[in-house]
């Protein structure tokens, strides 16, 4: 990974000066938290095809045919979630509030960034940890641990023929009737609409940031994708981390949980005596590695 020490610096400068930042981020920023992302070339949408696996008719279809093959989809998408853990990048992010103020606006639905220690996140895909009725009003919050059950209870129906019932009983926490009223998860699924208030306040801080950092997305995944740009057109200064580069006013390369932490301690951390002699007087960070490395 090389990293060139004059967009770091200049990255730092903006971060450090900015007083509303808003930080955009994709399934790229959990990776190092093993979720993997959908699209990476283990080819989970070539076995869960998300004309199928990404709406709500269709999981219904196949949880009616086939629910030994929802289970194995559930099961994939669940099982990671809930064993995740905040990796370097989602505390680092959360580090930032103690330096200026901060909104996450999030298309995960894994609830890390509140593990973390976030305070504002817009999850404009909705979660898969709170719980909606069928209008949309709030049910409750599930836990990591409960959603960890949740997965030991569909392990458990998987493993001997499976019917729709048995399928509905493992995961009547998540999903299904219930006492009072049906329930289901908050995600976003293919064909519905955003999650609000989450889309609406994400567009107002996005107009209103000084400092837009994008990490771990492609910026392909529409309507999200429009915010970098929106942000830009009214003036914020863009910072792009992941290893992939895009489209931003500095893209740093290379793996979030390396970098965020990197460039939070270079705009905040205490200025210590570098040896390389890379490191400008104004860098208020010193790597344990080289700087331009």
């Amino acid at each position: 990974m090389h990293l060139d020490n004059a967009s770091i610096l200049r990255a730092a400068e903006w971060l450090r000066s900015a007083r509303h930042v808003v930080v955009f981020t994709g399934a790229g920023v959990s990776v190092e938290s093993g979720i993997a992302t959908f699209r990476d070339s283990g080819g989970f949408w070539q076995r869960f095809p998300p004309d199928q696996f990404a709406n709500w008719n269709g999981l219904l279809k196949i949880a009616a045919g086939k629910p030994k093959l929802l289970a194995e989809f559930l099961l994939e998408v669940l099982a990671p979630v809930a064993a995740a853990a905040p990796n370097p990048a989602h505390r680092a992010i959360a580090d930032l509030e103690k330096h200026t103020r901060v909104t996450v606006i999030t298309q995960n639905v894994d609830r890390l960034h509140q593990d973390a220690g976030s305070t504002t996140v817009h999850e404009v895909h909705g979660s898969l940890f709170e719980i909606v009725g069928k209008d949309g009003e709030f049910v409750r919050l599930l836990s990591r641990p409960q959603m960890q059950d949740i997965v030991r209870s569909l392990q458990r129906a998987a493993r001997g023929p499976l019917t729709l019932p048995r399928l509905l009983w493992a995961i009547r926490s998540l999903y299904g009737p219930g006492r009072k009223v049906f329930h289901r998860p908050s995600i976003v699924l293919f064909g519905d609409a955003m999650a609000e208030p989450a889309w609406s306040d994400s567009w107002e801080a996005a107009r209103e940031c000084d400092c837009f950092l994008i990490v771990g997305t492609s910026c392909v995944v529409m309507p999200a994708a429009m915010l970098p740009h929106e942000a830009q057109m009214s003036g914020a200064s863009v910072i792009g981390i992941g290893p992939e580069e895009g489209r931003a006013d500095v893209w740093l390369r290379g793996p979030a949980g390396e970098i965020l932490p990197r460039l939070v301690r270079a705009a905040f951390g205490q200025q210590t005596q570098c040896p390389n002699s890379l490191t400008q007087p104004n860098d208020r960070a010193c790597w344990s590695d080289n700087p331009g490395t």
